[in-house]
């Protein structure tokens, strides 16, 4: 049997790693959305990071069948004087923000996203303001989520993109999302993206079944009681999930997914459940690149990025994102 107590430790650069003990083991959710929006990421702080992108908000409507929920999308499209040519039209990261599927707007670490080009790459990005949970349980999001990039893939020619060069990339909670979208749209034969950026994954609501979530149980940032009291909020008392729609890790096979890549750290309760997510994309054949950073918390490399390791990670992403856009080399 795993002796829980033991843990692998976190790297000696971090100082905030086991930051969050909450001994009492209670949540409070609008506590948790205040802490978000304290950070202040909004359009005024993403203007003033990235002064060159101009901004639009677009509407777009529920997908039929699905949901009537109309999407707000934000758009930031390059004001470079001189940028690549894109023969086919520009691609586009269609960003999914993080906070658990619970807190956060479509504006909270985009601009981590925006980091890994240069306005003279012409890449588009786009984030949508998907449902939050408990307020709108699972599989709302992911509707929303694929709500906008159907919109996104119907107006291509007027957005000058090109609907072959779509990267969802989802951020924690926000990967959860982008999964179960991928998944959403295998199962009703839809646009297939181009690649999956898993960043820090939320994959997986069965904590009883992986290591990492009992290890990082308490004192560290997302904590395993928090990871069990969302998963609690984002799906009620139905855990039957075999498509992955509401729970991507609970899908019955991951055969035919985009090439997908997963960063997590070995010092978080999402590890195992990321690994493992990998692995079975591999025993159907599929493309996955998994990174397991050594004494990585979660979100480590956003409150501190300081840290060497955590360049390392940005780097290695950023290197996936150009290869799948050609832009190597």
């Amino acid at each position: 049997m795993t002796d829980v107590s033991v843990r692998p430790p976190f790297d000696v650069g971090y100082k905030n790693g086991s930051g969050m003990p909450n001994p009492s083991q209670t949540f409070d959710l609008e506590a948790t959305r205040r802490m978000i929006m304290a950070f202040n990421i909004n359009l005024e702080y993403i203007a003033k990071q990235q002064p060159e992108y101009k901004h639009v908000t677009l509407s777009a409507s529920g997908v039929s069948d699905l949901s009537d929920y109309d999407v707000t999308v934000s758009i930031w499209q390059s004001t470079h004087g001189t940028r690549r040519p894109w023969s086919s039209g520009r691609p586009v990261i269609y960003y999914i923000h993080g906070g658990g599927q619970i807190a956060g707007t479509r504006f909270f670490g985009v601009t981590d996203a925006m980091a890994h080009f240069s306005p003279a790459d012409d890449v588009v990005f786009a984030s949508p303001e998907y449902r939050l949970a408990p307020e709108h349980p699972a599989p709302a999001a992911a509707y929303d989520v694929y709500a906008g990039l159907q919109y996104l893939i119907s107006h291509a020619k007027e957005l000058n993109i090109d609907p072959a060069r779509i990267i969802l990339y989802g951020n924690s909670g926000g990967a959860a999302i982008a999964a179960s979208t991928s998944l959403l749209a295998r199962q009703l034969n839809g646009h297939k993206v181009a690649a999956l950026v898993l960043n820090i994954p939320m994959l997986d609501d069965r904590h009883e079944n992986y290591v990492s979530a009992s290890q990082f149980r308490t004192e560290t940032i997302w904590p395993g009681w928090t990871y069990e009291w969302a998963w609690n909020a984002i799906l009620g008392s139905d855990r039957n999930d075999p498509t992955g729609v509401r729970v991507a890790g609970r899908a019955e096979e991951l055969s035919n997914l985009p090439p997908t890549f997963i960063d997590v750290g070995a010092c978080e309760v999402f590890r195992d459940a990321a690994v493992k997510f990998a692995t079975r994309i591999w025993q159907v054949g599929g493309t996955a690149e998994l990174h397991v950073w050594p004494g990585v918390y979660h979100g480590a490399s956003m409150f501190e990025p300081q840290v060497a390791i955590g360049k390392e990670m940005v780097r290695c992403q950023q290197g996936f994102l150009h290869r799948i856009l050609g832009m190597s080399g």
